[in-house]
Order: structure tokens, then sequence, then C-alpha cells
């Protein structure tokens, strides 16, 4: 078992990741919890997955246990659903010394996440990801939130886990595509921070494609530290924190300009970061090598949903509607070099505008 400390003072949290957490999840939750009433929210397909083992272990350490059941799909990160988890919560008798439990993938915990961080103002929760994207990506940081139908992750909240499980054995069940979409994320760390991540993923991506254990366990670990020591320099994203955000301009706009049904996150991330690395080439911000590696890696890793039959204009409205886009000028993280992101203000919104028009033209066939 591997931990890796989120040092944030107050809010300083774990994330423990190793084979077989599941079976001593109820030891290492009591510990951070100072009440005896557990919530747990996950997807009736994860509960069959792996209930038996998690439920097990939880009842031993909760005096009082109460699980309530959503959707894990994207399209299910909305007002609708986040009113089913308050419901649930005011049945159990929750109060500001339960624990609410996210057991699923991303979509599970920013919902889940959000409703601890507004349910009576604000009551723990912690993490137990059952992806590969949400183990690196969306557990760790304190970023919750749900989608509206104008964009992705409108409304939300920081508000950080107490703890977080990552068991490596769960990915071992995931679909060929849910394990592609999360090693994504997992390039994603790579080309903003590590070189040397980069290279152990071409280096052994046909195990990891295979799920071998010692390479899983190697590649959320190094992940999750590269995201805490990042959430540690800029806990609310007002400066080096957005790096975390590259191939995220794009790819939350092919989310929103799809109803979040073509892609899953990390695909469309991945579509984020291809078009991040040509548009930063043209700019002659990034190398055309160090653009070609990446993109070569993120195409070998498996092939993407295409991008057929999306008009620039609707992704465009998507992406204005961002966050990241104010005033009129864009932001966008790109790569000065590979393990080199950087923010880049105030580029010219017709220039990006013209170059996704572009983009989306050649099917992302630009590199």
């Amino acid at each position: 078992m591997t931990e890796i400390r989120v040092d944030l003072g107050a809010r300083s949290y774990s994330i423990v990741a190793g084979s077989g957490l599941l079976r001593r999840a109820g030891r290492l939750l009591s510990s951070v919890s100072s009440g005896r009433h557990m919530v747990l929210v996950s997807s009736p397909r994860l509960l069959r997955l792996h209930g038996t083992v998690l439920l097990q272990a939880l009842k031993r350490s909760f005096a009082r246990f109460d699980v309530i059941r959503i959707g894990d799909g994207e399209e299910q990160k909305n007002h609708a659903t986040l009113t089913r988890v308050y419901d649930g919560l005011l049945r159990a008798g929750a109060d500001r010394r339960s624990l609410l439990v996210a057991f699923g993938g991303g979509v599970v915990g920013d919902l889940a996440g959000y409703a601890a961080a507004t349910f009576m103002r604000g009551i723990p929760y912690a993490g137990i990801p059952t992806t590969l994207l949400a183990q690196v990506d969306s557990s760790v940081g304190g970023k919750v939130g749900i989608n509206l139908p104008q964009g992705k992750n409108l409304v939300g909240a920081f508000h950080h886990p107490v703890a977080v499980i990552a068991d490596d054995a769960v990915l071992g069940t995931l679909p060929g595509r849910e394990l592609r979409a999360g090693l994504y994320e997992v390039v994603k760390c790579g080309a903003i921070r590590s070189t040397d991540l980069l290279a152990f993923v071409e280096r052994n991506l046909d195990g990891i494609l295979a799920c071998r254990d010692s390479l899983m366990h190697r590649i959320v670990v190094d992940s999750c530290r590269i995201k805490a020591d990042v959430v540690v320099e800029d806990e609310r994203e007002d400066s080096v924190r957005a790096i975390l955000n590259f191939g995220h301009t794009i790819g939350h706009a092919l989310e929103a300009a799809t109803d979040y049904r073509r892609f899953r996150h990390g695909e469309a991330v991945a579509w984020g970061m291809i078009g991040a690395a040509v548009f930063g080439k043209e700019l002659g911000l990034t190398d055309a090598q160090e653009s070609a590696r990446l993109t070569g890696l993120i195409r070998r890793i498996g092939k993407l949903p295409g991008l057929a039959g999306l008009g620039h204009r609707e992704v465009w409205h998507a992406l204005v509607r961002d966050k990241k886009f104010r005033g009129g000028r864009a932001k966008m993280i790109l790569l000065a070099a590979l393990g080199e992101a950087r923010v880049y203000d105030g580029l010219d919104a017709a220039h990006l505008e013209d170059f996704l028009r572009r983009f989306l033209a050649a099917g992302g066939r630009m590199d």
C-alpha cells in the first residue's frame, strides 16, 4: 500500500493506493470519521460488481449504514440526481457528523462530493474511486460539482475529501473503453509535469492495457502525486492548478456539444490534448516533434470516437460558455515542452475559432 499525503493544513488528507483495499475500507474510513453513521452513494452496477466485499467491510466499522443508489453516466450528473441524493440523506437521518462515501467513477464522485459540500452547509465525505480516471484525477483535489445543459461543471464547489481509497484490483473489471479513457488522463499528467511518466506509459502500454497490477499501481501513484503536488501549490486554481485542465478547453466543449453522450470524459480530453498540441505547434509554442510524440501516444492507446457530424459552431458556442473563456479572450493550457504546461491567457478568439473549424473539418487529423 502506498500513501500520498495532500498537505493542506486543516484540510489535509491521504490518498491510499494498493490492491485489496476494499476489504480494509471500514477500518481506513472509521479512522478519519468522528461519527458512527455512514451513507454510501453508488450505482447498482458497481454494487453488483464489488458491493458484497465493500459492504461487509463497512458494516464492521459503522454502527449505522445506509446506501443511496444513482446512475453513473455523465448524463446523470445533474440537478435531478443531486436532489435524489439529498432526499436519500434526509431519509437516512444524516447530520453533520455523518460520513458520505462516494463509491464509483468520476460522475458519482463529483456529484456525491457536491451533495456533501452543500447538504446542511457541508458534511464530510470520502472517495473510493473505481475507474482509472477517477483514481488519478477527479477524486483528488476537492473539485466537486454537476453539469448544466449549457456546459460541464458550471455548478460546483471546492470541498476536499477526508480520505481517498484507490484499490488497484477493481481496475481489472473495467471495460476496455473505460480503462483507455482513464489512461488518457494519466497521459495528461505526464504531459504537464512528468516526461518520466510519459516514457513509462510508452514502454509499458501493452501491459497497462492488460491491467497488470504492478503497472497500474505505478501509474495511479505517479499521477496522484503529480496532481496532489499541483493542488498543494494552488488549492483554489488561482494560478498553476489550471495546468490540470490541459485538454479540457476543447474536451469540455465536445462533451457539451454532444449532450455528454458520444464521448467518455477521458476521450474528450484526449481529443482536447491533440487539439492543444496541434494548436500550440501552430502558434510556435510547442515543438513539432514533441507535439507528434504526444498525439502519437494518444492514438496508440486506442481509437477515439470520431468527430464526424460535429459542426464547429455548436462546439464553439459550448467553448465560449466554458469557465475558461472571458471577455472575448480565451485562456488555454498549452505545452512549452512535454512535461512543462503553461497557462496562456488572452489568446485571440478569432484564431482559436478558425483553428477549431479546421480541426473538426479534418476529423482531428491535423497532426
